[in-house]
């Protein structure tokens, strides 16, 4: 099931609500307020006592309730996210980007694919200084479709990427690993798959293992049981294969992260057909040894297609991030939190059409990234931050005039946040790859200061008036 940046189009489009600010709900209940103050100075004798209380109400009990927002105003309250840069790469043609990672020296390295030679679409691997500015870039593939899902900085400086190749091999698409240098020269690629007449094999990520090998996921119609089966493969560090395994029924199955975990297994989020008795997509998590024998599975969804698009590890168990078809309709993201078993313990969803990736942030709350479909303006990048217990804290729609899609997003050293994705409206093409970084500014200086504001000019319109 290969993404391709070509498939922005504007369907299922719904207007994202918006809550009243703070400082309009303050100023409905200030001229509520003062509307009655103004019926209690007209001479009315037996009003007259509430002329002692009305003001002790005003100062003391306004200053205290603006001061509790509702968690739904999320703009208002902890954080609020603003974008600071926002960079595009490509030519006149079909380009993005499908991940980003930071860098040692605090740039950051980019995958994705590129139209720019002309002859279908190309693997392309973009390395950025701390700015978005383009150092050097590195165009890999044939005269058919080729792109990169995934990209790793590993131990020694240089990147391994996952991906998918149609041009290299017998027969369909196949899974590509990618091993390059930290100056972006090839030190060596292999392709994993047999020849069929359909789709092929496919790849959609990888880490680095301990041992300086590599394991990666996505799915393979070559072996195993169905019309795709979850593929896992791991190699030495010359990336020749060591073993691998397929895991699946006889619907579609695909892994689409992978992680090495704590324990020296390894840990595959995804998507399961062939375990969802009505035939839909439910979410897949699955747990393996060293070796890749199973220890443990477990599906999450409902009545619709659900999917999972990252997977994290955390101290004690796991988050996934996806979308799910299976709740309200115009809250498509869902992250689901689980402990080292699979069990579930919480779960929610975000307004927005799809979670493509997740990351933990350094005050052990989420930060994730994908995309909203709106009616005025199609798709448009999201980033969202939550709490440790996935509550929303704040969110930035990136909308633009056109379709735009965030679809990886990190949390650099600093504490910023790096976007990637593709973008119509920006740029010189008809899609290029797509750079934001994002940056958050902590609310509580700025309410205060408001606050202060606000209390100061009730004091003074609240003063001693002259009777009607």
């Amino acid at each position: 099931m290969k993404r391709s940046a070509t498939s922005l189009s504007p369907a299922g489009r719904s207007k994202a609500a918006v809550s009243p600010s703070k400082r309009q709900r303050f100023n409905s209940c200030l001229r509520s307020k003062y509307h009655l103050l103004h019926l209690i100075h007209r001479p009315i004798p037996f009003l007259a006592p509430l002329l002692f209380f009305i003001p002790i109400f005003v100062f003391i009990f306004i200053p205290i309730s603006i001061n509790w927002i509702h968690p739904s105003t999320a703009s208002l309250y902890g954080c609020e996210l603003a974008e600071e840069w926002n960079r595009t790469y490509g030519g006149r043609y079909g380009d993005g980007a499908w991940c980003v990672q930071e860098t040692a020296d605090g740039g950051y390295i980019l995958v994705g694919n590129t139209a720019i030679r002309g002859e279908g679409s190309d693997l392309w691997l973009i390395r950025t200084d701390a700015d978005g500015g383009s150092l050097w870039s590195r165009v890999l593939g044939g005269s058919n479709e080729d792109a990169g899902y995934f990209v790793r900085e590993t131990a020694d400086g240089g990147y391994i990427i996952a991906g998918s190749s149609y041009s290299f091999g017998m027969g369909g698409e196949r899974l590509w690993l990618i091993r390059m240098d930290g100056n972006g020269s090839l030190i060596w690629d292999r392709t994993f798959g047999g020849f069929v007449h359909s789709s092929g094999d496919g790849g959609w990520s990888v880490d680095e293992t301990d041992d300086g090998g590599y394991i990666a996921t996505g799915y393979t119609q070559s072996k195993g049981n169905g019309r795709k089966d979850l593929w896992l493969l791991r190699t030495d560090d010359k990336g020749d294969l060591l073993w691998d395994r397929s895991y699946g029924g006889a619907g579609d199955d695909v892994g689409l992260s992978v992680l090495q975990s704590r324990d020296g297994g390894f840990i595959v989020a995804g998507r399961t057909a062939s375990l969802n008795k009505k035939g839909d997509d439910d979410i897949w998590l699955l747990k393996t040894d060293d070796r890749g024998v199973m220890t443990w599975n477990a599906t999450y969804g409902g009545d619709g297609d659900d999917a999972a698009f990252q997977v994290v590890e955390l101290a004690d168990g796991y988050a996934l991030v996806g979308r799910s078809e299976s709740g309200a309709e115009k809250e498509r993201i869902i992250l689901i939190r689980v402990d080292h078993l699979g069990r579930k313990i919480w779960e929610r969803s975000y307004l927005g059409g799809s979670g493509a990736s997740l990351q933990q942030t350094a005050d052990g709350g989420f930060v994730i990234g994908g995309r909203i479909d709106r009616e005025e303006s199609g798709r448009d990048g999201l980033i969202i931050k939550t709490n440790s217990v996935g509550e929303e804290m704040s969110r930035l729609v990136l909308d633009g005039m056109r379709d735009d899609i965030c679809s990886f997003v990190i949390q650099n050293r600093k504490g910023d946040y790096i976007l990637a994705g593709i973008t119509s409206s920006y740029g010189s093409g008809a899609e290029d790859a797509w750079l934001v970084k994002v940056i958050s500014k902590d609310l509580r200086e700025i309410n205060a200061h408001r606050l202060e504001n606000l209390t100061a000019s009730l004091q003074y319109r609240a003063g001693p008036r002259r009777s009607l």
